[in-house]
């Protein structure tokens, strides 16, 4: 590989838990380890991300040139914004929820145009999921669309089959769901002995001990590209309960989770007094779905998996880019 050629994924200078901006630095560190010269680019000098433990190589707006030789990495909500600033550079479209790929620089007058995925300077968009390479193969039929599996660090999010009676959930997003969801199921006296813990201004790792400790997990985002939260609480053996927000549609299975059609508040507190009622009268059965589902995320979105996928594109991108 031609050794001149760096690749910069664009990133917001946004210092709280963000399973997107933590997936961009999984990208950066897997193409450094295999030769590729690639950075974070923040916007300003000095920053990055310290709410998980990271080396990873960052540049910033400041102070880097990128150059035409170079790649520029711009993710989908702030799309149109960056290209107006980056004229005559390539673009890579790293869209990780494809219901914001029209939520900045576009209009509902039929007239009013703006850049688009469809501009010459674009020559490829990665997703994160089947749902989102399905929105942007009708929405941009010309456009090549690749799929980077997410993955999971076993590390962190391990399997752990001696839970506690927790119910967690993170509350960033329809937090005026769970609200209604955890209250109706107060006013019933349903929780029993369980505990219900939310998880907000954690760092990774103390998220993923949760994860861990936690029996039942409660999903509330949507809409979403992956759904990371869910996927990580499944690896760790626990019993999902929620919203799949259509890009987690992919691993939320029946067979092992509990999906809940958005917004349906009465099923979504029903299904978890259901739940909670089979742990009462038989663990096992919640034992060995929670199983299944740690099973199920660590063979199809493992860390190897991610590398292979980003490799092989980065490898035809640099290779072909004449």
């Amino acid at each position: 590989m031609d050794t001149k050629v760096n690749i910069y994924f664009y990133c917001y200078d946004l210092n709280i838990p963000s399973g997107g901006i933590r997936v961009l630095y999984k990208h950066v560190d897997i193409l450094n380890r295999n030769g590729f010269p690639a950075f974070v680019l923040h916007q300003n000098p000095g920053f990055r991300c310290t709410w998980f433990e990271n080396h990873t190589p960052v540049a910033n707006a400041v102070e880097t040139r990128i150059m035409p030789n170079d790649y520029l990495v711009i993710p989908e909500e702030i799309f149109t914004e960056i290209s107006k600033l980056a004229r005559g550079i390539r673009k890579v479209v790293f869209n990780q929820n494809c219901y914001l790929t029209f939520s900045h620089g576009y209009s509902l007058d039929k007239t009013y145009k703006t850049i688009s995925y469809q501009d010459k300077e674009v020559i490829a968009a990665l997703v994160v999921s089947d749902d989102s390479k399905r929105y942007l193969s009708y929405a941009f039929p010309e456009l090549k669309i690749i799929k980077i599996h997410n993955s999971i660090d076993p590390n962190l999010f391990s399997y752990n089959g001696a839970k506690k009676t927790l119910i967690s959930f993170m509350p960033r997003k329809h937090s005026d769901d769970a609200l209604q969801v955890i209250n109706i199921l107060k006013s019933r006296d349903a929780f029993g002995d369980f505990e219900i813990m939310p998880i907000a201004d954690k760092t990774e790792t103390e998220a993923a001990h949760i994860l861990r400790e936690s029996l039942i997990f409660l999903s509330f985002g949507y809409p979403e590209g992956f759904s990371l939260p869910p996927a990580e609480a499944m690896a760790c053996g626990c019993i999902v309960i929620g919203y799949h927000g259509m890009g987690g549609m992919e691993f939320f299975k029946p067979e092992f989770s509990y999906p809940i059609t958005n917004g349906d508040i009465i099923n979504f507190a029903q299904t978890i007094e259901k739940v909670i009622d089979l742990y009462k009268r038989d663990k096992n059965i919640l034992n060995k779905k929670g199983e299944a589902a740690s099973q199920y995320i660590f063979k199809n979105y493992s860390p190897e998996q991610q590398e292979k996928d980003i490799i092989q594109f980065w490898q035809h991108m640099t290779e072909n880019r004449n």
